[in-house]
């Protein structure tokens, strides 16, 4: 048996399983269109891009200046690693490299990643002191050595302009390889105000679809 796609820690959704003689298949599973679910966070940036990296405060935004940006995502979008993923540079993952301070020292690479949808944004707010609850429960949840008490200790220290946060929810249909998490530092960016990548679900993987998947619990 094996697996065709990893997932972050802090995502959830469809992970397809390969037996048998289809195991030799596994990469043209690995090529095939994704679509998720993500909730993507405005005003806080982290190292990770996502909501179990350090953060940083940053500025403020409109609810009609992120749907305008949210559709242009459509389009193929030329990107670095992110410097928290296992791509592997002389033999070590990035996120080796990330941990030991030593970026500096390596060259990320580029990466095309393509959104094939022109994904449309349902926004709303919430408090910070309620998003902070919330992540702080998944990040006790998570198995593994991913700084989960230095995590913590930045979401219960950190402070922002506005105590009510803006989250966009947006579907999206992307090629294979593409980090939505890297789409939502994107979006940061270009608003200026910062942003990551709070939740994701994986919806579909090529024809698999979530409503047809097994769940496995532990």
């Amino acid at each position: 048996m094996t697996y065709t796609g990893r997932l972050d820690p802090m995502a959830e959704g469809v992970i397809v399983f390969l037996t048998d003689e289809d195991r030799f298949k596994k990469p043209d599973f690995q090529k095939l269109n994704k679509t998720y679910e993500a909730t993507i966070l405005f005003g806080l940036s982290s190292d990770t891009y996502d909501s179990l990296g350090l953060l940083e405060s940053g500025g403020v935004t409109t609810e009609e200046h992120i749907k305008a940006s949210v559709e242009q995502l459509q389009g193929e979008h030329l990107l670095p690693f992110p410097p928290y993923s296992s791509y592997k540079i002389q033999g070590k993952p990035l996120h080796w490299w990330a941990r030991e301070g030593r970026l500096n020292e390596i060259d990320i690479p580029m990466k095309h990643m393509t959104v094939l949808n022109t994904p449309v944004a349902t926004v709303s707010s919430r408090t910070l002191r309620d998003i902070r609850e919330q992540v702080v429960q998944r990040i006790n949840l998570v198995h593994g050595d991913f700084r989960q008490e230095a995590t913590r200790r930045s979401w219960e220290t950190i402070e922002t302009q506005e105590q009510q946060l803006l989250i966009a929810t947006v579907t999206l249909d992307v090629t294979s390889g593409t980090y939505i998490r890297s789409l939502a530092h994107l979006l940061g960016q270009k608003l200026g105000c910062g942003a990551l990548l709070l939740e994701l679900r994986r919806t579909a993987v090529g024809t698999y679809h979530q409503k047809d998947s097994e769940r496995f619990d532990d």
